[in-house]
């Protein structure tokens, strides 16, 4: 296979991963499944992913990279820009993508090395978001709410209501703006 070959390939059978995801769940992700989604032989889903494992680490790329795409859509001169694209990002990500989230959070319970990608881009991350303020506490404040947020989501727990949510949301985005 041409390097381009694979790169379509590659795309192909994440794509396929993530319609299994989205009809049935990231449970249903395999091998075989993702192969017959997408129209390919298992070698030549295995040839690009030797394991589910390297599947799943495939998509969590695919995510990060999707996640820098919608940081670099925040204006320059918006105050507290990462900050903002955190928010966005976790406002915006669609269930499949949190099924998605939990499938891969479950396969690096057994292989914490899984998340040694999202650890870097989160270090990468706080470090813009302490160099574009000068409250770092209280840009700390915000990004772990963030992240509570979003395993809230994540985990489905009880977040007070829709109209609860809403206003902690625009509460959110308040200290974001209010950040120097």
């Amino acid at each position: 296979m041409t390097p381009a070959e694979t790169r379509s390939a590659s795309r192909r059978i994440l794509s396929a991963a993530r319609a299994i995801a989205a009809r049935a769940g990231a449970g249903k992700i395999t091998i075989d499944a993702v192969a017959k989604e997408a129209g390919l032989s298992k070698g030549g889903v295995l040839y690009n992913y030797p394991t589910k494992k390297a599947l799943l680490s495939g998509l969590l790329d695919a995510m990060l990279a999707e996640h820098r795409e919608l940081l670099d859509s925040v204006p320059e001169r918006h105050p507290a820009r990462t900050l903002r694209g955190h928010l966005e990002t976790v406002l915006q990500s669609q269930e499949v993508d949190d099924d998605l989230s939990m499938a891969i959070l479950a396969t690096a319970a057994s292989d914490p090395q899984l998340l040694d990608p999202l650890r870097g881009e989160l270090t990468d991350d706080i470090g813009r978001i302490l160099s574009d303020t000068q409250d770092t506490q209280g840009a700390m404040v915000v990004f772990w709410a963030i992240q509570g947020v979003r395993f809230q989501k994540l985990l489905k727990l009880p977040d007070g209501g829709a109209d609860l949510r809403g206003r902690v949301i625009e509460r959110l985005r308040t200290l974001i703006d209010e950040l120097e």
